[in-house]
């Protein structure tokens, strides 16, 4: 983590009502979104750093809400929901006054209201600017900080509940195995139900779903090895750290791969799409993101995914040799079954694609 500059300025002295709920203490107020912006961030790896975007946004929804506030009056100017933050413990709160400590980019962890108050940067909405309401604690842990995500959010469909460990990435130490199921199922779930252009758009079985070729417990263990120590996803890596850029390099790959086999895609006369042909696809990927870094392609950066479907394009060239037919396999007295039939197949692929 960057080191924390030193200050010991306030911003100007706001006025708050104090309130009590069971055993937690927190404090109302308005702020100029602008202001509050300036000393905001969205999580603990982007803390002190104004470079690219933070953690847990997407630009489509931020020019959505910047649309929307420069609109000219054509719609009431209204953000009445309470932006929800926890400050640091050099704030503090003094005879109805809250006296916030002026750090940029460093004071206001931001649990809720991410996309509402960064909506505000002038790239989305020029010079415009609102009184917002916000809800501030002083001095949360991680613990009570995720338990607030998650208490207002769990509920929302179209908020992924492993996003809470790409704000506080402390926690996937504490809670490994509840963050490698969770994000592994918000990641089916996007490429499933809320990518429109995803290849595997209502094609893989959810829980009470139809019979489709590949169940979504099989491809959240195929997925979930990428989360181990020295994958793809782990926690330590930088390419791949968070779910935004998760879901697009497996996007990207899954559309080349479609791309290479049209008439194979979600046919179950091939195991393509199936259990153990995801699972060696994901294992050629790792290979082949480990052959674009030897060349210096960078893969990712503090924008975004810097590859694309194209990018696979000569290696699924290669690849392309190779059937995935069951009864062509059959017929050689070869089948793919259980984790040995995983490692056989990745070995098959991986020797097609990097011949040495």
């Amino acid at each position: 983590m960057e080191k924390k500059p030193e200050s010991k300025k306030f911003l100007a002295p706001i006025q708050a009502l104090s309130v009590l709920q069971g055993e937690k203490e927190f404090y109302l107020f308005t702020i100029s979104a602008k202001k509050l912006l300036q000393v905001a961030y969205t999580s603990e790896r982007t803390q002190y750093n104004r470079e690219g975007i933070q953690r847990g946004l997407r630009t489509d929804r931020l020019r959505a809400i910047g649309k929307f506030l420069t609109a000219n009056g054509s719609t009431p100017l209204l953000l009445p929901n309470a932006i929800i933050v926890s400050l640091s413990s050099k704030s503090y709160y003094k005879d109805g006054c809250l006296y916030i400590h002026e750090c940029p980019a460093g004071e206001a962890f931001v649990i809720d209201g991410q996309h509402r108050l960064w909506a505000f940067d002038p790239k989305y909405s020029g010079e415009v600017d609102l009184n917002v309401v916000v809800t501030a604690f002083i001095d949360l842990d991680d613990s009570n900080k995720a338990s607030i995500f998650r208490s207002i959010n769990g509920n929302q469909r179209k908020i992924n509940p492993s996003l809470v460990y790409d704000l506080i990435p402390m926690l996937r130490d504490k809670e490994t195995v509840t963050f490698e199921d969770e994000r592994c199922q918000d990641l089916v779930a996007l490429l499933n139900e809320e990518t429109p252009d995803s290849p595997w758009k209502d094609r893989i079985s959810m829980v009470g779903g139809g019979n489709r070729i590949i169940s979504q417990a099989s491809f959240i263990s195929a997925l979930k090895k990428l989360f181990k120590k020295g994958h793809l996803f782990s926690s330590t890596g930088q390419d791949f750290f968070e779910q935004r850029l998760q879901h697009d390099l497996l996007l990207a790959y899954f559309k080349a791969i479609q791309g290479s086999y049209s008439v194979q895609w979600d046919n179950k006369a091939f195991f393509l799409c199936k259990y153990v042909g995801v699972s060696a696809l994901l294992n050629l990927l790792e290979d082949i993101v480990t052959d674009l870094r030897k060349k210096d392609i960078p893969v990712s950066d503090k924008d975004g995914l810097c590859i694309d479907k194209e990018t696979f394009t000569p290696y699924m060239k290669k690849l392309e040799q190779f059937s995935f037919s069951t009864a062509e396999e059959k017929k050689k007295g070869i089948t793919y079954v259980g984790e040995g039939g995983i490692r056989e197949l990745t070995r098959r692929v991986i020797s097609l694609v990097f011949p040495s």
